[in-house]
């Protein structure tokens, strides 16, 4: 019996296909779609804390106003985050006023108050995915963008500083320099603006941000530094609202819909900008 040459290719090509399900396993995910050799995350370390936060600006007469303020950041092994801002009173005659943000992803709130205060706002988020859709939304109609050719951005210069050891926190800094260029902005010289950030370096404390400089002739120089670093389960009790507080239950925003109890105001949908030409 003659077998054509088309034949052969077929049959070949389907006992090819077969063999490996039969005789041993097929590799797509991880040769196709690359997830199996992904690197499992580090799990968040738990820890609190403390940093101290200034602000100068030179004015052209050459006065400088300096503000200052303290801030704590604390961060369990069930991923809540606390993020209190103290600002330190420019008189002696002023209290010092606590500004407390809790986010809380096991139960999906968002909460905020004040020290001193009576009140403790806690906003209800969402479950993921989850859309309303309103029949009272007001659309606004999309803009029509400008044809104009955008002014050529400044290019910055990246430097990589290194590791240090900041407060017992490794990290590592990188500088980025940025000059505007004569007449970009109405200027008669060059401005010359430095950012610094130092990142640290342990897996479990991604994102800690040990310290941070901003240095701009328009804006002035902020700084932000760890000043004290604990490496351990924070207690439950800042993450709740101080004994007494009233507690304000609020839905999410766009939860709602105009109408409905909670809602405060019709919902506007305002149409994303259009891309860059």
């Amino acid at each position: 019996m003659r077998v054509s040459l088309h034949s052969a290719i077929l049959c070949a090509a389907a006992v090819g296909l077969v063999l490996p399900v039969a005789g041993q396993s097929v590799g797509v995910t991880s040769s196709v779609f690359g997830t199996a050799n992904r690197p499992t995350p580090s799990p968040r370390l738990p820890y609190t804390a403390e940093f101290k936060v200034s602000h100068v600006q030179t004015l052209v007469n050459g006065i400088t106003i300096t503000r200052e303020s303290t801030e704590t950041v604390a961060l369990d092994s069930q991923g809540r985050r606390m993020t209190s801002s103290t600002t330190i009173p420019l008189s002696g005659n002023q209290p010092p006023i606590t500004r407390v943000n809790i986010f809380d992803p096991v139960a999906r709130t968002s909460s905020n108050w004040t020290v001193p205060g009576q009140k403790a706002t806690v906003i209800q988020m969402s479950a993921p995915g989850a859309q309303r859709n309103c029949a009272t939304a007001v659309t606004l109609p999309p803009r029509i963008p400008d044809i104009q050719t955008p002014p050529e951005r400044p290019r910055p210069i990246i430097e990589d500083l290194g590791t240090q050891t900041i407060n017992g926190v490794e990290a590592r800094g990188h500088r980025i320099i940025t000059t505007t260029p004569v007449g970009a902005i109405g200027n008669d010289a060059p401005l010359v603006s430095i950012n610094e950030m130092w990142t640290a370096t342990a897996p479990g404390l991604r994102g800690l941000v040990a310290r941070s400089v901003m240095d701009g002739p328009q804006s002035g120089k902020s700084t932000r530094e760890l000043t004290n670093f604990t490496q351990a389960e924070p207690d439950a009790s800042v993450f709740q609202p101080p004994e007494g507080y009233e507690i304000v239950n609020r839905p999410a925003p766009g939860s709602v819909c105009p109408g409905e109890e909670g809602a405060e105001s019709p919902a506007v949908v305002i149409p994303p900008p259009p891309p860059p030409q």
